[in-house]
């Protein structure tokens, strides 16, 4: 008998563990907390107060809408877009602090991960604005309007 209950136990925590979203890359997850709002998350809406608690991966996978300013959020690590697996559109961006800014997010590296974004089947539309382009993104995604300055 308690050995039954140990293994119910066990097998409802790994349940339950498997439905949560676990960021590899902080700043991420940060971006994510202050702006995740419906089925977005965006740079222009800030949440009040940032969520707290658990990140559900249903609730990422509700999320259309991905946009995250480098500037503000120094993620290192994209990975962590493959909880959103059924975004429309995603705008990942070094915005400059003022007009005329043409400066570039300096790590080299944060797009290494870019092919998990092909596996989103629904993506539309990927927008690079000031990030280091490595590859030819264009070519990795013949089937979404690619947008690169």
């Amino acid at each position: 008998m308690f050995f039954t209950t140990i293994i119910i136990i066990i097998v409802f925590a790994l349940y339950t563990v498997n439905k949560m979203a676990f960021f590899k890359d902080r700043e991420f997850e940060r971006a994510v907390r202050d702006t995740l709002i419906s089925s977005r998350v965006s740079m222009v809406d800030r949440r009040e107060k940032p969520l707290g608690g658990i990140i559900w991966k249903r609730d990422l996978e509700r999320v259309q809408f991905v946009s995250i300013n480098f500037r503000e959020y120094k993620v290192k690590n994209i990975e962590d877009i493959k909880y959103f697996k059924n975004v429309k559109t995603v705008w990942f961006s070094y915005i400059s602090a003022y007009d005329g800014d043409e400066s570039i997010y300096d790590d080299e590296h944060v797009l290494d991960n870019i092919y998990i974004i092909k596996k989103l089947r629904y993506l539309e539309n990927l927008h690079l604005y000031h990030l280091k382009i490595n590859e030819d993104i264009e070519a990795m995604f013949p089937d979404a309007e690619v947008f690169i300055e």
